[in-house]
């Protein structure tokens, strides 16, 4: 089922790449910013991950930010080697999350993000060293899901991405952290 305004998001367990098993109830009463990412070495996946990490210092302080892969741990690990501990990244390997909450899958919607965000693509992999060859493990044609939720767990903002690209901007993330 697509995750709608107003549903209740009060589970989600996977493992950290941090050796841990993250849980939703050890952020209980924070807000969260919940995304549901592509590959584990999608540089459009990781640039999205750095920017949120760079803008930290901008959100409320009663806020988590939680990236969700669909991939191995291992694999994950490998690739997420430039970002600090400052965001939970979760492997969902088997794609228990991913298909519970209709996270799509899309070439066109690769490709078409592709054309769109080329010159994203060329930071993450030229200015910032994201590299798309790392660890291809997971699903390539994926799409982007962000899911805001508020202190007792529901939605209160949700947008399935049409592109690789396409997100809940970051103007808006940072807004709804401080409300």
């Amino acid at each position: 089922m697509k995750i709608k305004k107003g549903d209740l998001i009060n589970e989600l367990s996977l493992p950290s790449i941090n050796g841990s098993v993250f849980d939703l109830e050890n952020i209980k009463g924070k807000k969260a910013l919940i995304s549901f990412y592509r590959y584990s070495s999608c540089p459009f996946c990781h640039l999205r991950i750095n920017e949120t990490i760079n803008n930290k210092d901008n959100f409320g302080e009663n806020f988590e930010t939680i990236a969700i892969f669909n991939c191995s741990l291992e694999s994950l690990q490998k690739a997420s080697t430039k970002h600090d501990s400052s965001i939970f990244i979760l492997a969902d390997e088997n794609r228990f999350y991913f298909d519970k909450y209709d996270v799509e899958k899309s070439a066109f919607g690769v490709f078409l993000g592709s054309i769109i965000g080329f010159f994203r693509f060329m930071k993450a992999i030229f200015v910032k060293g994201f590299n798309p060859l790392t660890s291809m493990s997971g699903a390539f044609t994926g799409l982007p899901v962000d899911v805001l939720i508020d202190e007792n767990g529901v939605v209160q903002d949700v947008k399935y991405g049409k592109t690789t690209i396409d997100h809940i901007s970051m103007v808006e993330v940072i807004s709804f952290s401080k409300d």
